[in-house]
Order: structure tokens, then sequence, then C-alpha cells
């Protein structure tokens, strides 16, 4: 079994977990905020202390969301200096995937609030990689999932059906991550190693442009 190190940070439970060839993981748990950058690199620092003299990481999984931009954004950069300095891969991975749903259960859909009025709905398959989400407003999100026979989750708290039961909230872990890039087949192992790392987007950011003229001379100076 490879050396794999995997670090969770997109979501407030943040997690980073090591396995060393065939040991169980040792498992650091911390609250990852604004202050991601901080939070991070002493427990990581622990981690790597277990790494027996002479070893390296054969592999670093980085959960890429969808949840906190900073937080995945923070642990590719920290990834990808541990990653020359091992020479290993780093791979970004869904952090829908680490979930017990997507380890136990069979066909699934991950849903969550994609913000301005949008609900987004995205199949995850057994041992598979996750589709891509689909946009929609609420009527059609509570539309689908009434007629949804699969399991179906969020990781977001407080997400409800249309009748204000609550959804099923996952948490993603570090260690979760190790289990599904092993459940995952060869194929989307293959093409995740060729996919650059980033942060899980649900559509395009909202871009606020900025008032004409210098901030402190607006309504006192008459623009031509």
């Amino acid at each position: 079994m490879p050396n794999i190190l995997a670090i969770e940070t997109s979501v407030p439970a943040a997690s980073i977990a090591l396995t060393i060839g065939n040991s169980p993981s040792i498992c650091r748990d911390f609250v990852s905020h604004r202050q991601q950058n901080q939070l991070l690199f002493p427990p990581l620092q622990e981690l790597l202390e277990f790494i027996p003299e002479g070893e390296k990481l054969d592999l670093i999984l980085i959960g890429t969301g969808p949840g906190s931009y900073s937080g995945s954004r923070i642990s590719i950069a920290a990834a990808q200096g541990m990653a020359a300095a091992h020479s290993c891969d780093v791979i970004g991975l869904s952090s829908f995937l680490a979930t017990d749903t997507f380890l136990n259960d069979g066909d699934a859909v991950a849903v969550g609030d994609a913000r301005r009025g949008a609900y987004f709905i995205a199949e995850v398959p057994k041992s598979r990689l996750p589709l891509e989400p689909k946009l929609m407003d609420r009527a059609a999100f509570d539309s689908q999932l009434v007629n949804e026979t699969r399991s179906i989750f969020t990781l977001e708290p407080n997400m409800q059906f249309a009748d204000g039961s609550a959804i099923l909230l996952e948490v993603p872990t570090a260690e979760k991550h190790i289990q599904a890039w092993q459940a995952l087949s060869s194929e989307d192992q293959a093409k995740l190693r060729n996919t650059p790392p980033a942060p899980t987007y649900l559509r395009a950011p909202f871009i606020t442009k900025a008032k004409p003229g210098h901030p402190l001379l607006r309504g006192k100076v008459k623009e031509r």
C-alpha cells in the first residue's frame, strides 16, 4: 500500500489523514475558518513526522468541495509544495466522495444551495466520479427530489425537502478521501491524475462592477 496524505478543508470540520502502507490512518481534526493558513500547518507538520525515515509520500489527496473556496485553495497550495519535496502527485477529489453515502450505498445524488436563487443536484454513481452538478430553481429542485429513488445527501447544514424534513447531512473527512480514492476504478484514478487540482465551482463568480470616478470624490465633483 502506498503512503497517502489527505486534506479536507472545504468544510468547517476540517481534517487531515495519513496512511503509511497497510497501517491504520492517523487522523487530526480542527475547525477551518478564515485562518486556514494558520490552522492547517501545525497538524500537518505533526502527521508528516510519522513518515518513517527514508520514506516519502506517494500521493496527496485534496478535498475540492463544493464548499470553502479559500480552504481548498490553501490546501492545494500546501500540497503542491509538499509534492515537490516528495516527488508525488496531488489529486483533487470531490468532497461528495468522502462520505458514508458514497462509500456504503449504491447510486446517490448530492444536493445543495448554489446561491442567488439556484440549487444543484449532482449524480454520484457507485464507485465512480460524480457528474457535473445541474443548477435549477427551487421549484424544479423540489420537483425532481420528490421523484428521486436514490439516496440523497448534502454537505450543507439545514438543507430541507419541500415538506420541511431534513436532507441527510454528510461531513466529508480526509480519512474517507483515502477510502474513496481506493474505491475508484483505475480509469477514474488515471483521469484524476491528469487533471490539475482546483476548488469546485458550481457557477461563475458574481462580480460587482465598480462605480466610476475616484471613491473620495464621488458625489462631490460632477463627472464630465
